[in-house]
């Protein structure tokens, strides 16, 4: 009965453990996530996009290409651009994950300052031992700066 015990202990243990690592895993996804966009950085960017991503937007597929494009035309509307997530959430379930959070987006260009809160859900895979996004946020970021809305 002790022994069961133990191994029951020690199992839940290993399960709390691997969780935590993936926490600390899709944390760091997150991380670079920031810093990519903060360095206007399309190829560590593309490194957290899975090769078989697919999302539909407005009706149009859109594939790793298309991210790449995306992500390169919208950071170059700025001279900078700085990331701060809050409130964020992560819900994993085997090799799938869910990130919900609030991120606020400080942007400067020529003509100033501007501030945009969106929340956030993407969605992330775990392939080959490591995380990547399989579904980016369906908020644009840059939506309020080019049509003008959503900024503070």
């Amino acid at each position: 009965m002790r022994t069961l015990f133990c191994l029951s202990v020690i199992f839940t243990l290993f399960l709390a453990s691997c969780a935590s690592d993936d926490q600390r895993a899709i944390e760091e996804v997150m991380s670079i996530r920031a810093k990519a966009f903060e360095t206007k950085d399309a190829a560590l960017y593309m490194t957290l996009i899975a090769p078989d991503y697919k999302q539909e937007k407005k009706g149009k597929p859109i594939g790793p290409g298309d991210v790449k494009k995306n992500f390169e035309v919208n950071v170059k509307l700025f001279d900078t651009i700085r990331l701060t997530s809050t409130d964020r959430t992560v819900y994993t379930e085997g090799d799938k994950a869910e990130v919900f959070q609030k991120t606020i987006i400080d942007a400067t260009d020529d003509r100033g300052k501007s501030r945009y809160r969106i929340k956030e859900r993407l969605s992330l895979a775990k392939e080959n031992g490591k995380w990547l996004i399989v579904r980016e946020s369906d908020e644009d970021f840059f939506y309020g700066y080019v049509f003008g809305g959503g900024k503070d």
